[in-house]
């Protein structure tokens, strides 16, 4: 059985679709996580904490032998 043109031209599209979606949905998640990040910045009693994630960030990135990835 053969698919037709036009239901590879709809399945694409729906792809296409659920692609973008999903790029929308994690856009507004990160946008939502940088404001809460920068929100603390100005609090006084977490301004430190901003230290503590760079250096974990750092500490996630470093392969076995210490190398940054």
């Amino acid at each position: 059985m053969e698919i037709g043109k036009k239901e590879v031209d709809r399945g694409m599209k729906e792809y296409k679709k659920s692609k973008q979606n999903a790029k929308r949905i994690i856009f507004l998640v990160k946008q939502k996580k940088q404001k809460e990040c920068a929100s603390d910045l100005n609090d006084p009693d977490q301004q430190n904490d901003i230290f503590r994630r760079a250096k974990q960030m750092v500490n996630e990135r470093q392969d076995i032998s210490g190398q940054t990835v």
